[in-house]
């Protein structure tokens, strides 16, 4: 048997190895983020990189019942890339294009199994299996609104990347043109002239490359969302903040977030003793309220999709868990529900921070998020047994250069020792006086 090797059918093999790839980074650089959005995406990749392979068998081996088949991976490969952008920026699932595209499968299908969908003939130099007649209309349809979407997610991801990714980001979004706009103009033009589909060959193997390279170097932009999240805080039944965590730059208090989340909270009181969520829309966002046996958390977001609501579900769920013996108490203390950060990570770590917005703008930590050596914090606590005192000057102190630092404590020594040696004198004083009166 005599195989037709050309070079479409080595480039759709490289596409197909190199994008292979991509879809294996993606679920394991990550480390275990478990995105139902991303999952879905990734069943779209793994449906067209096949698509790719069964495209470019059908034209090694001459065999149009591959040629057929590789069209059917369209279909998967359409579905559920839509349903994953879709699961990330709606509260559904279901879109205009999932419709049309749920609609044209039955018809692909039967088209695809009736005699001529395809044939073998020559093309651009080669022999090759091409689809014909409505078959190829379909499937040309059904590329089409799979790279659309793909694209929407690229410029997405692009736009509400936070600065620290933007060069990234940038890449990455070059190397969906690659595959997505320019593979498909190519695809159109090969109506035109057989040449053409190499060129969109070339054009999906160059983006693939470009996509493998940026992703191996920030694997966040597979997660990155097109919507920021604000604030999340947790109160107990009785009103009093729990937890309380930023993503953003707000001067408002934990007591204040809270007394309006109470507010709120008493105004839809019927609502929410229905059970589920409750969404609140704001001036320039949305509130989401979700009330359990024990605790009420309220979060605010510029918008709200599926995930996102099912992230805050899960979220009050697992903080239920892991703190019941503090809920059971009635335990108050904001200190002690901490590790409810462990929760953040797990369920909203896909949120990026967006309070770093230009490569000029200072980054300077407060002295509440950063380690100090312990004997250092040891005698701060000791200078400053005031919380708000002891934050204020640790932030100084890390401000500082170093020799500050230890010049400070050697100062604060030098001054300990001469109050200590003028209250003896003074002490000492006090007695002689004392002794002299009573004599």
């Amino acid at each position: 048997m005599v195989l037709n090797w050309n070079i479409e059918v080595i480039v759709d093999f490289l596409c197909f190895a190199l994008t292979f790839i991509l879809t294996i980074v993606s679920y394991y650089t990550p480390r275990a983020k478990k995105i139902k959005s991303l999952f879905f995406i990734r069943l779209g990749f793994i449906s067209f990189w096949i698509f790719i392979l069964l495209d470019g068998l059908s034209i090694l081996f001459l065999n149009e019942y591959l040629g057929v088949l590789s069209g059917f991976l369209l279909i998967p490969a359409a579905l559920f890339i839509i349903i994953g952008v879709n699961y990330t920026i709606k509260d559904h699932f279901y879109s205009f294009g999932f419709l049309i595209t749920f609609g044209l499968t039955v018809l692909f299908i039967y088209i695809g199994i009736q005699p001529g969908a395809v044939e073998i003939g020559p093309q651009a130099g080669y022999l090759g299996i091409r689809w014909i007649g409505l078959f190829s209309t379909l499937g040309t349809i059904l590329t089409g609104i799979s790279l659309f979407y793909l694209f929407y997610w690229g410029i997405k991801t692009w736009i509400n990347a936070p600065f620290l990714i933007k060069k990234e980001a940038s890449i990455f979004f070059i190397g969906v043109f690659f595959v997505c706009p320019c593979g498909f103009i190519f695809y159109i033009l090969y109506f035109f002239d057989p040449i053409y589909i190499i060129f969109s060959d070339f054009s999906i193997l160059i983006g693939a490359i470009i996509l493998i390279f940026t992703v191996l170097r920030e694997p966040k932009l597979l997660y990155i969302l097109p919507f920021s999240i604000h604030r999340i805080v947790v109160k107990d039944r009785n009103g009093h903040p729990l937890y309380d965590h930023d993503w953003s730059e707000t001067n408002i208090s934990e007591a204040i977030f809270t007394g309006f989340l109470n507010a709120v909270q008493l105004m839809s009181e019927e609502v929410m003793n229905i059970g589920g969520l409750l969404d609140i829309n704001l001036e320039e966002g949305i509130l989401i309220l979700k009330e359990s046996k024990n605790i009420t958390v309220g979060l605010v977001a510029s918008k709200t999709s599926k995930l996102l609501r099912d992230s805050v579900i899960k979220f009050t769920d697992d903080f239920e868990k892991k703190f019941e013996r503090e809920l059971k108490r009635s335990v108050k203390d904001m200190a002690q529900y901490d590790a409810a950060f462990e929760l953040i990570e797990k369920y909203f770590s896909n949120f990026p921070y967006k309070i770093i917005k230009s490569k000029k703008q200072p980054l300077l930590l407060t002295g509440k998020y950063v380690k100090i050596p312990l004997e250092l914090e040891n005698k701060l606590r000791k200078i400053f047994p005031d919380e708000e005192e002891y934050e204020a000057i640790k932030t100084e102190l890390i401000k500082s250069p170093l020799s500050f630092t230890s010049g400070f404590t050697k100062l604060y020594n030098e001054l300990k020792d001469e109050i200590e040696k003028i209250s003896d004198e003074e002490m000492k004083f006090l007695d002689e006086n004392y002794d002299r009166n009573n004599q």
